[in-house]
């Protein structure tokens, strides 16, 4: 007998299509509208929490008045700590942190002027260095520079001893640290390495009669000259791309660290020290490992002997403006700027 199926059950492809096309629709338009919401409520989050950091901001800057005043114990608290946590949400190290910013800062008023604006975490790197006479100097440091690359700055600014290259007297910097030539290889450091049985008798054996700085020198100038042999060829190029020979030559120079002088971070950009918008080239000689704030450093134009090896490397006062590669660097800092 033959088995038949009325017309009205059987499925049309084109009705399955449809229906298959219009779940794909409804999915979409849910994934949208998740989208949406998504991006909603991470901007309606970001808006509050700015606003919450800014209200943070000013009270902090009213709390030594507070303090001075008791206004905290004739409002009723036990202490300006009770008071803050209570009244704005902020913690211990908040409140210390406000007491000793502003404390520092009294008698500087550009650097004050810049703790209203953008907060006292931005004048805490330089509060230990700034005095009445230099504050002018840090201000515009502060207003160019991230916390992060300020506090590199002023990390090898005490380190260097510019005291000759700044108008002013810099009091707070450390005596230790005066006519001290950071990079000059006269000053000797211990370090403490722990070895293979194997490795430390080999070690030892190479160094024989002689001295561990003579021995590692040798062992540094063969991994040196074995880099050397190995060099890639310098790209000619418009592509902002790296080849990955070039970028492997030029971080296992440091072993994927920052190359800065003492600096062990881990490093996040390859720096050209010839501008690629001038050279058009990726060259293995001129292309440096250096972790974020260092990199800025070198944008801002306060690396001197940037084209040298960076065991020479200083930081400087200023930018030297007459270098072709400043108006470079300008571009940078206003695209960075305009990016946030």
């Amino acid at each position: 007998m033959e088995n038949t199926v009325p017309n009205s059950a059987k499925i049309n492809t084109k009705d399955v299509a449809q229906i298959e096309s219009a779940e794909n629709v409804q999915a979409a338009a849910q994934k949208l509208a998740d989208k949406i919401l998504e991006k909603n409520l991470h901007e309606r989050f970001a808006e509050y929490g700015k606003n919450a950091r800014e209200w943070t901001r000013k009270c902090a800057l009213l709390l030594p008045e507070i303090e001075k005043r008791e206004i905290w114990r004739k409002r009723g608290f036990s202490n300006i700590y009770e008071y803050a946590r209570v009244l704005a949400g902020m913690s211990t190290n908040a409140v210390n942190d406000a007491l000793w910013v502003m404390k520092k800062a009294q008698d500087k008023p550009e650097l004050i002027k810049i703790a209203k604006e953008k907060g006292i975490n931005s004048i805490m790197p330089i509060l230990t260095i700034a005095t009445p006479e230099t504050e002018k100097f840090w201000a515009e440091k502060v207003r160019e520079m991230s916390v992060h690359t300020l506090q590199a700055y002023v990390r090898e600014f005490k380190k260097a001893d510019l005291q000759a290259k700044i108008n002013g007297d810099f009091r707070d910097v450390p005596k230790h640290s005066q006519n001290q030539n950071l990079f000059s290889g006269k000053n000797l450091r211990r370090i403490e390495i722990e070895l293979e049985p194997e490795i430390a008798d080999q070690l030892e054996k190479l160094k024989g009669a002689g001295n561990w700085n003579e021995t590692l020198k040798k062992l540094l100038t063969a991994y040196q000259e074995n880099l050397e042999m190995k060099k890639p060829a310098a790209a000619q190029t418009e592509s902002r791309y790296i080849p990955i020979e070039i970028k492997r030559h030029a971080t296992m120079r440091t072993n994927n660290t920052c190359a800065f002088p003492n600096c062990k971070k881990p490093y996040e950009i390859l720096h050209h020290t010839k501008r690629f918008a001038l050279t058009h080239e990726h060259n293995p000689d001129s292309l440096v490992p250096l972790c974020k704030a260092h990199e800025q450093l070198a944008h801002l134009g306060l690396i001197e002997n940037e084209e040298k090896l960076p065991s020479e490397w200083r930081v400087r006062k200023q930018p030297d403006k007459t270098q072709e590669k400043y108006k470079i660097d300008q571009l940078v800092a206003w695209h960075r700027a305009a990016v946030g």
